[in-house]
């Protein structure tokens, strides 16, 4: 009888000590998951916030110069695989336009030019990189009969293409000029385009991360 009742005295005692030590423990542990959990939850809220400020400031920036430079049609195309953007994924395969603005009489096509496969602008893309800031193309000069007719097929008549480089020197994306009327660029507007190439990489950059 006594051993039982030292065995149930030592087992209280036990769970008291477990409790003790265990408990504030358990509590330490919990608190620290949570705070964890509402520090990614935050973070995530922030890095969204921050993705779509740095999209609206994009389209801002085309709006304005569209209308400024009374540019037709202005486009971004940005490289991916078919869900992740270049150059994150290392992996090159398609281009899609992200962002686009048009003026008052020109119709949209951003949702035409979704999943093109980069294979096809091969030649655009390698003319653009060789050269110094943009590429030019007159549509009706285009020897490629495909790519000529994709361009006609929308009205385009002529395409200025800007790189938008990172600070590596990967291409992340196209800042491209289509006009339907023959109507050629100032050098100041074209001056103008590549500054923005330029200072676009940025957002582009963060926007792919």
């Amino acid at each position: 009888m006594n051993t039982l009742r030292e065995l149930l005295s030592n087992t209280a005692l036990l769970g008291i000590i477990i409790t003790g030590i265990l408990g504030p423990i358990c509590v330490i542990y919990f608190k620290h998951v949570f705070y964890q959990k509402k520090t990614l939850s935050v973070l995530k809220k922030e890095e969204f916030n921050l993705t779509v400020r740095n999209q609206n400031i994009i389209n801002n920036s085309l709006n304005q110069l569209q209308e400024q430079l009374s540019i037709d049609r202005l486009i971004v195309f940005q490289f991916h695989n078919g869900g992740n953007f270049w150059p994150n994924n290392q992996s090159m395969k398609k281009m899609s336009v992200t962002f686009e603005s048009t003026a008052p009489s020109i119709s949209t096509d951003i949702f035409k030019m979704q999943n093109i496969p980069v294979s096809f602008f091969s030649g655009v893309l390698e003319s653009m990189i060789d050269s110094d800031n943009h590429a030019f193309f007159n549509i009706q000069k285009v020897k490629d009969n495909a790519l000529r007719f994709y361009w006609e097929s929308r009205g385009v008549s002529c395409v200025y293409l800007f790189p938008v480089q990172n600070l590596e020197g990967l291409l992340v994306g196209i800042l491209g000029v289509e006009q339907t009327h023959n109507t050629l660029l100032s050098a100041e507007s074209i001056h103008k385009l590549s500054d923005e190439s330029k200072r676009m990489s940025g957002y582009l950059s963060y926007i792919i991360k």
